[in-house]
């Protein structure tokens, strides 16, 4: 070969005209272009033509045309003569075949690069070119033919998608396309075939930024989507129904024959009622309270849930990999079927029910002795609602006044107690928000200070402390909760009390940065911002799994001396629920940050709020509470406005898919006519 001689090669993008320019042993140095060179192997050269074109322009010109004349290769019936055959053919017999004549170089050069240009019915091989049998081929074409297909269903899917309708009926292939993309909604970036949904998005909308959004918005144009689907729930695998065998094991239980058990002790002519918030079904807990020589004696009954569940049954199975209740706007998802939450496990009034009843009796300076832990079988005389429950403290003369008294006497004793070896209670309102079946949504503040709601708090935590210690003097594996103790002087605080002058909104804040993690471990330590030696949760073993798991824990150990856990099953429960119990809070938060700021979009836009500041550092937004609902915003707001201080804000804007609203600052409060 000659310097500037014309070639075809292979490439990366195929067969293309090149010319020589030099050549080693093992390389032959060709040109692409004008100062654009390539070094490939001596068998990626096709075809030597003997053609010198050393001039650029010439050369390019050539090159154009033989590639447009290799266009026009049509070997189609080359192929029907030699596809029997099977035997390898040379560029020149091909050439003697499609032509009648001996063909120039120039046709020779576009017969090899049509060869590669279309390799349906001849593969290039060491030996020449070898003709496809007829099934190859048949088997070839028909794939590709899928594949074009698959191209076609993709478009139609996501053109369909972006005017806001399904292709109908969805191909397989749509289907499973239909997937990723709603996996990609759910997952986003971190979704494995996010890749494959951005390819798809580009389709309908090339050059969009936030194609995850997109996404959303055309599946929920077209009805895939809920315009209000719980996106949060779904990206930690939240499931609502329950299995066929969970809901078969609910029918088999037989609460006769637990109730009639020996070792219960008869507990149905005791005075005992329930306290939960109005529209409650899933009672957990009851509360009775007696005076006796020495004090008060205080009874907490727990629904005894791990009696009836089976350990490793379907039910139990079920509640393990769903480890609490998810408490969201616009419902729940049990951890339990219905048939146990609100059924033969809840304290419904005048049901008998099996029970794990703790005892103890409170003295006048809140030193409790006596304690007692027995399984039992209580009837629950009324489910009363905090409402109620409130009006009979707050001096109605009714049938649970006085044992309400007796109750909030003990238990502000036990709270007093308890701050006195370091507890700090921070009684936070709390927001509520329910969706209604008809999508109208309602926000309102509850007290957690309430006389009644106080009351049940230190009842909880008197029995779960209680129960702590006795799980860790009589050595039961079980799932402790445990504190350090505060760190006032991080946040500036001398004392717990309300400093002179500060907010009392700022106050709580601080407060809450004060506190260190909770730990959760199989032995027992001090959980100091409650004030107690032990603390575990075992009163709700309805909603919570680890609470489900330590009642079983006692009641084996009460029947037999043993606990039917070990601290390795114990630990891994443990470990598994402080991951799970972090997800569903988030989850049930961001849900409820999403109605909420529906609820503004609905009916607060452009309203004025008051906040109070709880931080306000430089180059970023500032950390404010409402004052109408008890809920943490950001917002820009002046440097010099400092924590404490109450500003104005303006609702602007509502950002559902990011969370957020967009709050501007009213300078001078309501009466401000500058917006900022």
């Amino acid at each position: 070969m000659k310097q500037g001689e014309v070639l075809v090669a292979l490439l990366g993008k195929g067969a293309t005209v090149v010319r020589y320019h030099d050549e080693t042993a093992s390389r032959v140095s060709v040109a692409l272009g004008r100062n654009k060179q390539a070094r490939i192997p001596h068998n990626r050269i096709v075809m030597a033509t003997g053609m010198l074109l050393p001039d650029q322009v010439q050369f390019e010109e050539f090159r154009a045309g033989a590639l447009e004349q290799s266009t026009k290769i049509d070997l189609a019936e080359v192929w029907e003569v030699v596809a029997d055959d099977g035997e390898a053919l040379s560029l020149n017999d091909l050439a003697d075949l499609y032509w009648t004549s001996p063909p120039d170089p120039t046709a020779l050069m576009a017969l090899a690069l049509g060869l590669d240009l279309d390799s349906d019915r001849f593969v290039r091989g060491p030996d020449g070119y070898t003709p496809r049998s007829r099934e190859e081929l048949d088997e070839l074409l028909a794939r590709r033919q899928r594949e074009a297909d698959k191209v076609r269903e993709a478009e139609e899917l996501v053109l369909g998608l972006a005017a806001g309708t399904l292709p109908a009926p969805l191909t397989p292939h749509q289907d499973g396309l239909l997937r990723v993309l709603k996996d990609f909604v759910i997952e986003g970036e971190e979704y494995p075939r996010s890749p494959t949904a951005r390819a798809l998005l580009e389709l309908a909308a090339p050059g969009t930024r936030d194609l995850e959004r997109y996404c959303f918005d055309i599946l929920a144009g077209a009805g895939v989507f809920s315009i209000d689907e719980p996106l949060e729930l779904h990206r930690i695998g939240v499931r609502g129904e329950f299995t066929e065998d969970a809901v078969a094991e609910v029918a088999a239980i037989d609460l006769g024959y637990h109730i009639a058990q020996a070792g219960r002790r008869d507990l149905t002519g005791l005075l005992i009622f329930t306290i939960d918030d109005a529209g409650t079904e899933d009672r957990d807990d009851a509360l009775s309270v007696e005076l006796v020589d020495g004090g008060t004696r205080i009874g907490v009954h727990i629904a005894d849930a791990g009696t009836l569940i089976p350990i490793g049954g379907a039910i139990d199975i079920e509640a393990d990999r769903r480890m609490a209740t998810l408490y969201v706007p616009d419902g729940k998802v049990d951890m339990l079927p219905v048939g146990v939450a609100k059924g033969v496990g809840s304290m419904d009034p005048e049901q008998s029910r099996c029970a794990l009843s703790m005892f103890v009796t409170v003295d006048a300076s809140g030193e409790t002795s006596d304690l007692e832990v027995v399984p039992s079988v209580v009837r629950s005389t009324e489910a009363l609602t905090y409402e109620e429950a409130d009006r009979a403290m707050e001096g109605d003369d009714g049938r649970w006044a006085s044992a309400l008294a007796q109750l909030q006497r003990a238990g502000d004793t036990i709270r007093a107690r308890r701050e006195a070896a370091g507890a700090i209670n921070i009684e936070q309102p709390e927001m509520v928000v329910a969706v209604s079946d008809t999508g109208e949504v309602a926000v309102r503040v509850l007290e957690r200070s309430s006389p009644s709601r106080r009351l049940v708090t230190e009842m909880m935590v008197l029995c779960n402390s209680l129960l702590g210690e006795y799980c860790r003097d009589n050595e039961l594996p079980a799932i402790f909760r445990s504190q350090e103790p505060p760190d006032l002087e991080r946040v500036g605080l001398t004392s717990p009390e309300l400093p002179e002058g500060m907010n009392e909104v700022l106050h709580r804040f601080l407060l809450t940065r004060c506190f260190f993690p909770a730990q959760v471990d199989t032995v027992a330590r001090a959980h100091s911002g409650l004030g107690v030696a032990a603390y575990l949760q075992a009163t709700s073993p309805l909603r919570r799994y680890p609470d489900l798991v330590v009642q079983r824990q006692i009641s084996s150990f009460l029947a037999g001396g043993e606990p039917i856990y070990d601290a390795e099953a114990v630990g891994s429960v443990s470990a598994r629920a402080a991951l799970q119990l972090r997800e569903l809070a988030q989850a049930e938060g961001a849900r409820k940050r999403y109605w909420f700021l529906k609820y503004l979009q609905q009916s607060r836009m452009d309203s004025l709020f008051e906040a109070t500041v709880l931080d306000n550092q430089p180059r970023r937004l500032a950390m404010l509470d409402l004052s109408e609902y008890p809920s943490r915003i950001r917002a820009e707001i002046p440097q010099d406005v400092v924590p404490g201080d109450v500003v104005t804000l303006k609702l602007q804007g509502v950002d559902l898919w990011r969370r957020v609203g967009q709050f501007v600052h009213v300078p001078g409060g309501a009466d401000g006519s500058t917006e900022s």
